[in-house]
């Protein structure tokens, strides 16, 4: 037992204050598709489930109702975003570019597991 207990860790991950590790990123089209599509996904799925929780509406009822509003708003998100390609987020206290990415990705898995749990289960409300 006295052995077991003294056995160190063979792969030592080194930790960071937030956890996640700071990349150098380049405004290369990649991560300016990234920025649109996480700012898009970002008022989608908040506004997707604030509409679903007032409405009851589902997420495909409320793409095929508003288009126009779901076309706008990807098309405003895109075009200020591709305006200034220097633009690395806001950045002021809390906001940093970096959690910005993160938040997107996250509003981006979001959408997606909103349509995926519609298909499997159209009947039941998510709210």
């Amino acid at each position: 037992m006295a052995t077991v207990a003294s056995l160190k860790p063979i792969v030592n991950v080194p930790k960071s204050s937030t956890g996640l590790k700071k990349m150098a990123r380049s405004n290369d089209y990649l991560s300016i598709a990234e920025r649109i599509n996480g700012r898009a996904a970002m008022v989608g799925f908040t506004s997707a489930l604030v509409d679903e929780i007032v409405t009851g509406h589902s997420l495909s009822t409320q793409i095929n109702e508003h288009v126009g509003l779901t076309v706008a708003v990807s098309a405003l998100s895109f075009l200020g975003t591709a305006a200034n390609p220097a633009d690395v987020g806001y950045i002021q206290g809390l906001f940093d570019p970096e959690k910005e990415l993160v938040n997107g990705r996250l509003a981006m898995l979001g959408i997606l597991s909103m349509a995926l749990t519609e298909c499997l289960y159209p009947e039941i409300p998510l709210f």
